[in-house]
């Protein structure tokens, strides 16, 4: 492992308390089923999400590949994303401070934990949430969605992931 790679990439800590250490269930490799409506049609496409410890075990950090390095030549999408989260626990709110980056956006959220949800309100968007649902070991429900003040929700996309043994 070069330098980089190990400074990075942690174990736990005790930099997140265990009670907040809610996105350790997502630490792991996952193939993700992503649909949305896009140009007014219904659209599939396979993408992977990984997910680690970073910097001391302050942070999760994640990769959102879609499409799939597997299936990217076959099926290229022309808004297919190659992009980064860094989940940083926030001690003094307990939350987590998050900005999601790839080559055509950057967005800063703070999720919260609702139930068994994790709730990311994106910052700069009025109404616009990232939601991790339905959380087990091996699977997970991710939504991209704007929920209106009369509790309307618009979805953008819905990701279904499931772990890699």
């Amino acid at each position: 492992m070069d330098t980089f790679s190990q400074a990075l990439l942690s174990e736990k800590t005790d930099k997140i308390p265990d009670e907040y250490d809610w996105f350790a269930p997502l630490i792991g490799d996952w193939d993700c089923d992503y649909d949305d409506n896009y140009g007014g049609q219904e659209r599939h496409v396979k993408g992977e999400w990984i997910f680690r410890r970073v910097l001391e075990g302050a942070g999760i950090q994640d990769v959102f590949i879609f499409p799939s390095r597997a299936t990217k030549e076959q099926f290229p999408q022309p808004d297919g994303e190659y992009g980064s989260s860094l989940r940083m626990f926030n001690k003094f709110e307990n939350c987590y401070d998050v900005c999601y980056t790839c080559d055509h956006c950057m967005k800063r959220l703070r999720f919260t934990k609702e139930g068994d949800k994790l709730v990311g309100k994106v910052l700069d968007e009025e109404y616009s949430y990232w939601i991790f649902s339905e959380i087990t070991e091996n699977s997970f429900h991710w939504e991209n969605v704007m929920i209106k003040p009369d509790g309307t929700k618009v979805y953008d996309c819905k990701i279904t992931g499931k772990r890699i043994s």
